[in-house]
């Protein structure tokens, strides 16, 4: 996943003294990527060992369920991607549940602490991990299932290897 940033800029009145700063960033803050299915997509596709893009069918898509269909550019694999993101319903503990546009089907993302740590060494926070899960989730076709990130999982190795892609 490409990271944004908006820069932020201080309007402060120069009483510290840093008059020469008034009008420069502040810092970083990251911002989701829009989502459009118009122009070319930047994901990559989830299956491991595939170096693709993944494209967007606009014209396929459903709107009954909220997803358009992606498909690699290179090995054929089809997923999903929601136009409106993943909307997290509600969470307990590392299980977290996620709907996505219309649909009334949830996609369920269970962390294990080994996963929030691993991925805080990234600065990823547990609540912005089980999101891009989920958006991993669809792209990898999984419209409903419950996916769990814990060391013995396979699934635990096949995301780590996406989100370092990314």
């Amino acid at each position: 996943m490409a990271r944004r940033t908006a820069q932020v800029t201080s309007q402060g009145n120069g009483s510290s003294g840093d008059e020469h700063k008034e009008g420069m960033p502040a810092r970083g803050i990251p911002v989701p990527e829009p989502v459009t299915s118009d122009g070319p997509s930047l994901l990559s596709c989830p299956i491991n060992k595939c170096h693709g893009r993944l494209r967007g069918e606009a014209s396929a898509y459903d709107s009954r369920t909220g997803l358009e269909p992606m498909v690699c550019t290179l090995c054929g694999h089809r997923g999903f991607r929601s136009r409106e993101g993943v909307i997290l319903l509600f969470r307990g503990g590392y299980e977290f549940k996620f709907s996505y546009g219309p649909s009334v089907q949830t996609i369920t993302i269970v962390l294990s602490s080994a996963a929030v740590n691993l991925w805080s060494t990234h600065d990823v926070k547990d609540d912005q991990l089980a999101k891009i899960a989920a958006e991993w989730a669809l792209l990898c076709g999984h419209t409903s299932r419950q996916v769990h990130l814990g060391i013995p999982a396979e699934e635990f190795a096949d995301f780590y290897l996406y989100f370092c892609r990314q």
